[in-house]
């Protein structure tokens, strides 16, 4: 959010000068070979397309996608969605 908020800045005209690069390395940390949003951080989120115009102009980064969390399947459930699967193929 800092370095948007200096953009909005800019953008209104309280400030006559543009921001820097994009900098998320304060909200950014690296776990398992992939950049994520670190725990607490202040941040915010935008769409890709925001991203990519915004990025487009200003550069920087790293760039830190959001992906929603993948939803565990019980083993049960999938032995019973197998099950009904088998049993509609005979039919």
């Amino acid at each position: 959010m800092q370095w948007f908020r200096e953009w909005e800045g800019f953008v209104k005209g309280k400030d006559s000068d543009p921001p820097g690069p994009i900098d998320n390395t304060k909200i950014a940390v690296t776990k398992c070979g992939n950049v994520v949003l670190k725990q607490g951080a202040d941040s915010g989120q935008i769409s890709e397309e925001t991203w990519t115009f915004l990025h487009s102009i200003y550069g920087g980064g790293p760039e830190i996608i959001l992906r929603p969390p993948v939803a565990q399947i019980e083993p049960d459930v999938l032995q019973t969605e197998e099950k009904i699967e088998l049993e509609t193929r005979s039919l």
